[in-house]
């Protein structure tokens, strides 16, 4: 009965589980249940078929299953490599666009990530398949874990697949991010209208791809270009405009360095100029651009740069300015423009409206001379802005007349003629100078290096040389090799058809012993440091001579041949080693302008000599000769020069600077006054009226030097008297402070202030300038330069609680003040601080005062 019972019980369960379409190896587990609970231990035959017919229903599709892993496993190694064949070819191009400086697109990074993902998972997996344990036809023993696995292997497979076909994108990464156009500062470009229309017209033209403009310097071919960056690009379909000015001696490393900041490319300097070329080449072929090139001096060779050439018809322009039409030829140039100097009426409303000088309309007197100066300049641009820059500040008739009497004088003669005749004053002349040098510079024509020291371009300076030695016919009229540090001067055949000779610079250590020069009228040595003698007979043979310059050479001595250089009106020996000068030198009778600056060595000048030079009009003996109280040269002597305009003096008695103040005559053209070794001189003020100094009108300079018991150096007094000093020098005085006492305006543009040990502060304000609590006092209000060398006491730049205002400061020099922690001043105008390094860093930056020049830092020039 319980084998029937049981036997029902189990048919019910069948039953039961296929009612509820229960699977296969749920009948099975049910079964194996239901038998577990029987009482009864036997099994018969039938039961037995029952279990093995249930199961094999329920393994033999996983069996099947579990058998057909190992080709799923071998597919996603397959397909695992083929994606990372496909991820490495997408990155190589996302790489080599992000290093041109384009963005990857968001969904090529996102892909990226992705197969990254996965080729985590596809390792994992194989990972965990190699693991199992198999038998020996590669059935994993572990069903149920295999069976798992499996289902993860066809889940990334599945995905890989579906990667590797999103992986066709049609763009992978988006342009540039560049800026379209920078604009430029440019000045006005009056007059130009048709000659800028004629431009746009071209760069509108798709079959014209180089245009270039020529021109004289200061045409405004600059200014027409900046005009055309500021105002095309939103005329154009370019991706970019590049505007590119290029120094005078520009490098190709310059060159492609500006491109790759605009076009924002990751700079590598141990990168070869030809793959630089390369990658610019690249990305600038995907771009239309617009390359702008400023004063080309010479061809640029487009595939050296690395600039593809656009070939029309095509959007993209390289437009560029030079002076020569030979330059354009060589640039593969499809349209020429020629720049023209402005014709009257566009001039003169330049001219006008650089400055918009209202005396012009208030004065008809002014008018007409302003007429006639712009008349002077031709037409330039570049002439007739710096021109009126220069006469905005001028009010009076008779300053109109001066610049038109300049401008008409304009000096075609020999350096150093021109700017000495005519003149009463240095002022004049200083003037003079500034102003042609003024032109030269705004056209371009010469470069400014440091303060009044230019440098001329070598393509320039080739061409004038090749216009004055008669466009290469005659090779030795001008003698001026390179600065290449030659040390034999030229053979002494070369100098027969010399007629100008400079070779400034070198280390030249011999001359010619009596070179015929028949012909030559300009001579300079100028530094030549190995030059310590100059042959006997060497100016026996130079009749024409009128220029001489021999300064900071190491001669000892000038031959007695000196005499025969009867012409020469210009000689400057200053800095030189001489010791005395030659009696011979009295026969120089047209000389005009003779220079001893610095020469610390001269001891002797003979009698007679200085008042045999009769048309002398310079006389320079700054830090030089002061034996005036020693007999020898007397003041009668240089009172004897009736042309005498400029004298720069040394003395270093009490008496001869009595004598010199005394002296009507030369007070009234005293220049430059350097005041030495005074030892019972214990104050000195400035202006003295115990020196009479209210005599000398047209003093610009005054030095004090090496004055062991000076304590006081006082400006200003009870009587002003109004001097035109622009350059005060202190230096070795080792008692001296500087005090201020003056309650009247001064013109003061240079303090210089070098080895003096007592000042702990530039100067001791008194007077009106005294008072309680921090005040800010105007004392120098046009003050330029100030340097300050070796002073060890230096403290501060100020007066205690009342700061010093230089509203004119532009640079301030300072070199060995150990004690100087801070720049308390006002300087709103300062350009640069040019110091040591170590000196610098060491300064207090946490005054609010100091800190306003915490970007001013220059290295020390050393001049």
């Amino acid at each position: 009965m319980e084998g029937q019972a049981t036997a029902g019980r189990r048919i019910l369960l069948q039953d039961r589980i296929s009612n509820a379409s229960l699977g296969h190896t749920a009948r099975l587990l049910l079964f194996v249940t239901s038998r577990s609970s029987s009482t009864m231990g036997s099994v018969s035959p039938s039961s037995l078929m029952d279990i093995f017919n249930l199961l094999k229903a329920c393994c033999s599709p996983s069996c099947n299953y579990i058998m057909a892993y190992e080709g799923t496993f071998s597919s996603l190694a397959s397909e695992v490599g083929q994606l990372k064949d496909k991820s490495s070819d997408v990155k190589r191009d996302v790489e080599a666009a992000t290093r041109d400086g384009q963005t990857p697109r968001s969904e090529v990074l996102g892909w990226l990530s992705s197969v990254q993902d996965m080729e985590g998972e596809a390792e994992s997996i194989e990972r965990k398949y190699n693991q199992k344990i198999k038998c020996l036809c590669s059935f994993p023993l572990n069903v149920c874990s295999a069976y798992r696995l499996r289902n993860r292997a066809e889940a990334a497979l599945a995905t890989i697949r579906e990667l590797k076909q999103s992986a066709e994108f049609t763009k992978l990464a988006d342009n540039l991010n560049l800026t379209r156009s920078i604009k430029m500062p440019t000045t006005k470009t009056i007059g130009m209208e048709k000659v800028f229309e004629e431009l746009l017209c071209h760069a509108k033209d798709d079959s014209l791809s180089v245009i270039g403009i020529h021109g004289m310097g200061g045409v405004g071919k600059t200014a027409l270009l900046r005009r055309f960056n500021n105002d095309f690009p939103s005329e154009t379909e370019a991706d970019v405009v590049i505007f590119l000015e290029l120094s005078i001696d520009y490098k190709l490393e310059e060159v492609q360095k500006s491109l790759f900041e605009r076009l924002s490319l990751t700079w590598q300097d141990e990168v070869t100029h030809r793959d630089r070329a390369t990658k610019l080449f690249r990305v600038l072929s995907t771009l239309k651009f617009i390359l702008l090139f400023d004063n080309l001096w010479e061809p640029l060779n487009y595939q050296v740069v690395g600039i593809p050439l656009p070939a029309p018809p095509s959007k993209c322009k390289i437009i560029f300015t030079t002076r020569t039409e030979d330059t354009c030829s060589h640039m593969g140039t499809e349209k020429m423009i020629k720049m023209e100097c402005l014709e009257e009426e566009a001039a003169w409303n330049l001219f006008r409206n650089s400055a918009r000088m209202d005396v012009i309309d208030a004065d008809k007197n002014i008018l007409i001379k302003a007429r006639d100066l712009v008349k002077e300049c031709g037409g330039l641009p570049a002439a007739l802005i710096v021109l009126a820059q220069a006469m905005a500040p001028k009010k009076t008739w008779e300053e109109w007349i001066h610049a038109l009497t300049i401008m008409k004088d304009t000096p075609h003669q020999l350096p150093g003629e021109g700017i000495i005749d005519n003149a009463d004053n240095i002022g004049d002349s200083t003037r003079k100078t500034q102003f042609l040098l003024g032109i030269l510079h705004a056209a371009s024509l010469i470069e400014r290096v440091h303060d009044n020291y230019f440098r001329i371009h070598p393509m320039t300076r080739a061409m004038i040389l090749w216009v004055q030695r008669e466009c290469g016919k005659k090779e030795n009229k001008w003698l001026v090799p390179d600065r290449d540090r030659v040390e034999e001067a030229p053979a002494a055949e070369k100098w027969r058809d010399a007629e100008r000779i400079a070779l400034v610079w070198n280390q030249i250590r011999d001359l010619p012993e009596a070179p015929q020069c028949p012909n030559m009228i300009f001579l300079n040595l100028h530094v030549n440091k190995f030059l310590r003698k100059i042959p006997n007979g060497f100016f026996l043979h130079m009749p024409h001579l009128k220029i001489l310059d021999l300064q900071e050479t190491s001669i000892e001595e000038l031959p007695v041949s000196i005499g025969n250089l009867m012409q020469l009106h210009f000689l400057e020996l200053s800095r030189t080693r001489i010791t005395s000068l030659p009696k011979e030198m009295a026969a120089l009778v047209n000389l005009k302008y003779l220079s001893l600056e610095s020469m610390k060595y001269l001891r002797t000048i003979p009698d007679r000599l200085i008042s045999g030079l009769r048309e002398l009009q310079w006389l320079n003996m700054v830090d030089s000769y002061s034996g005036w109280r020693e007999g020898g040269v007397s003041f009668e002597e240089l009172e004897s020069l009736k042309r005498l305009k400029v004298i720069g003096i040394t003395v270093s008695t009490l008496a001869a600077l009595q004598n010199l103040c005394d002296s009507p005559r030369l007070a009234a053209v005293t220049h430059w006054l350097h005041i030495e070794g005074c030892q019972d001189l214990t104050m000195f003020n400035i202006p003295s009226t115990d020196f009479h100094a209210e005599t000398m009108l047209r003093l610009i300079r005054i030095q004090l030097h090496a004055m062991s018991e000076l304590e006081e150096v006082v400006i200003g007094n009870r009587q002003p008297i109004l001097l035109p000093l622009q350059e005060f020098r202190l230096s070795s005085l080792p008692k001296a402070k500087l005090v201020w006492r003056a309650t009247f305006p001064n013109a003061l543009r240079e303090l210089k202030i070098e080895d003096c040990g007592a000042i702990d502060r530039l100067i001791k304000l008194e007077g009106e300038a005294n008072g309680g609590g921090e005040t800010v006092i105007t004392i120098f209000p046009d003050l330029h330069t100030m340097v300050l060398r070796r002073l060890p006491e230096l403290k501060s730049l100020s007066d205690g609680e009342r700061i010093l205002n230089f509203p004119s400061l532009k640079t301030i020099k300072v070199e060995d003040c150990p004690k100087l922690m801070k720049l308390t001043l006002v300087a709103d105008g300062l350009k640069e601080i040019e110091c040591e390094r170590s000196w610098w860093e060491q300064l207090n930056w946490g005054d609010e005062r100091s800190k306003s020049f915490e970007h001013l830092y220059n290295p020390m020039y050393i001049d």
